[in-house]
């Protein structure tokens, strides 16, 4: 048998080295889940406590009986599965450790798991599970492949629906959600023109070709805002007068060519649409939607929760 030059002595030596550290790290960052609670749906893995986690759980199933109707109305038949799969962080340091979470990331789905953690300081600490469920849903139960404004955009319209009566209002915003609490930076001149120059509108042609915006890192939540306004827009203008048009566009392709055909011409649709956002912008400005108490949660599911505002003093990053 050959001996092995200094080099590959190094080499080999580097390698052992690097691989250790790989599992080492690996090790330290496992998770394993103190409770595992179960729904109609859902499979719950967990850290959280076990009120937490039923809240999770039962706002879980208010999505799902949503979107069980909303695929009703889009014509599709849910797909035959199992129950699916969440794992419910204690909290966001838990979560941003054990998966290497860094940046604007406060949930996420990866097949077959929707992850995400419980903030008990926030006034809705369950509004990204919520969007990151709908992406599992569309994957899992509707078996749907979108565009990715459309993806999101669906995403962002359940997640910023407010619940009621153990179903989410479709369409009545949760203004205690993202994106909805940086509806300041869009459209802020009240000109078309001048805001696609001010860079807070992006031409709606690039939304949906996906080409020729702005960094999207660089202007990732106005990409969002744009995703969500415009499916809400789609679902609701003039009372739903382009509402088949969207179903089509689930159904089917959501292309440049899909939306002019089932649509219209995007400049024109363009200009109803920012009416709209600045529509939206006056009625939601210095409004916010009463925190729902989380520890009253299982009643209000079951009984008519009326819709409550506050004047607030928003700062950077509100409405």
């Amino acid at each position: 048998m050959r001996r092995l030059t200094g080099r590959e002595k190094r080499l080999s030596a580097y390698l052992g080295v690097f691989f250790a550290v790989v599992g080492w790290d690996a090790l330290r960052r496992r998770w394993s889940p103190d409770i595992t609670i179960t729904t109609e749906h859902y499979t719950i893995y967990s850290t959280a406590t076990v009120e937490q986690t039923r809240e999770i759980g039962d706002i879980g199933e208010a999505l799902y009986g949503s979107y069980v109707e909303f695929l009703k109305q889009v014509k599709r038949t849910p797909q035959s599965h199992g129950k699916l799969k969440m794992k419910l962080f204690k909290d966001r340091d838990e979560f941003r450790f054990c998966n290497r979470v860094s940046g604007w990331a406060e949930a996420f789905y990866r097949k077959p798991y929707c992850c995400q953690y419980y903030s008990a300081e926030e006034a809705n600490p369950y509004h990204w599970m919520v969007h990151e469920a709908t992406h599992q849903l569309n994957a899992e139960v509707a078996g749907l492949s979108l565009a990715k404004w459309l993806e999101e955009g669906i995403a962002d319209y359940f997640g910023t629906s407010r619940i009621i009566s153990n179903r989410l209002a479709l369409g009545q915003i949760d203004t205690n959600t993202y994106p909805v609490w940086w509806l300041n930076i869009l459209a802020t001149s009240g000109n078309l023109d001048t805001d696609k120059a001010n860079m807070s509108v992006i031409p709606l042609r690039s939304i949906i070709s996906g080409s020729g915006g702005p960094d999207i890192d660089e202007f990732f939540n106005l990409y969002y805002l744009h995703w969500w306004s415009l499916t809400h827009f789609l679902m609701h203008y003039e009372d739903g007068r382009y509402r088949n048009g969207a179903i089509q566009l689930i159904g089917g392709d959501s292309d440049v060519g899909a939306f002019e055909r089932h649509i219209g011409n995007i400049e024109d649709v363009e200009r109803e649409w920012y009416q709209y956002v600045l529509d939206l912008k006056r009625k939601l400005c210095g409004l916010s939607t009463f925190p729902l108490n989380l520890r009253r949660l299982r009643s209000a599911l079951t009984a008519p929760l009326v819709t409550q505002y506050r004047s607030t003093q928003k700062g950077e990053g509100g409405l």
